[in-house]
């Protein structure tokens, strides 16, 4: 969608698979997070509340999941009794920066990038009969498609 353009919860839910009772709740934390503004009356809906490139993957997930957290030594070592003697806290600590430094360096702009690389090569390739989309059930793929166009 062009910047500043509003979507209905009912199309995002429908474009995506998600029931239209779970995209709401979806929808609502994203406001929450302030990375969707929503708006009432004829022309409203829901847009991006800033640009596609300054929201991370991480924004999202924090958003709908909370803090990001693999396992109870992470984020914080101290709230684990046995993180003292366990030879994985290392190994999850490292596990969960890593993840987070991921999801924190992609914006929804690189996903829409590589939406639009990928549907020009499927246009290009127009015998192929069989097309798979994976990951729909993501809200940040969900997110990213929003940022990107209206199916």
């Amino acid at each position: 969608m062009p910047e500043g353009a509003v979507a209905l919860r009912s199309d995002i839910a429908e474009a995506q698979g998600i029931p239209p009772s779970f995209m709401a709740k979806i929808l609502r934390s994203l406001v929450r997070a302030r990375l969707l503004r929503s708006s009432r009356g004829v022309h409203g809906g829901f847009a991006l509340a800033r640009a596609a490139s300054r929201i991370s993957l991480l924004d999202v997930v924090e958003a709908i999941e909370g803090p990001l957290s693999l396992t109870n030594c992470t984020p914080d070592p101290a709230g684990c009794a046995r993180s003292d003697e366990c030879p994985a806290t290392s190994v999850w600590l490292e596990v969960q920066r890593k993840m987070a430094e991921v999801l924190k360096g992609t914006s929804l702009e690189d996903l829409i990038s590589v939406q639009k690389r990928s549907a020009r090569a499927a246009s290009s390739h127009s015998g192929d009969t069989e097309r798979r989309s994976h990951g729909r059930d993501h809200a940040g793929k969900a997110l990213a498609d929003f940022a990107g166009h209206r199916r």
